[in-house]
């Protein structure tokens, strides 16, 4: 399964945390976790999709943002199904 997760920036000034940010969102890229990362056009908040995670499990590990851990920004979690033909 995979999870789309759309981002919110709550408004606080991210500029302290966007280096550590960029830092821990590489880890969770190079162990396999995030596939994707985008921000959204108008600038609110980041888009990621995550690999082989359930929705709940994902809100777990993405708790190690700077981000998250600052509350700078929310999280909506939304698992996918993948409709390829098997």
């Amino acid at each position: 399964m995979k999870v789309l997760v759309i981002g919110h920036l709550t408004g606080k000034d991210i500029r302290p945390h966007l280096e550590a940010e960029g830092r821990r969102v590489a880890e969770l890229r190079a162990e396999g976790l995030v596939r994707e990362v985008f921000l959204k056009a108008d600038r609110t908040g980041p888009i990621l999709l995550l690999n082989d995670i359930g929705a709940e499990e994902a809100r777990h590990r993405l708790a190690s943002l700077p981000f998250v851990e600052h509350e700078l920004v929310t999280f909506d979690y939304i698992e996918l199904n993948d409709t390829s033909p098997a």
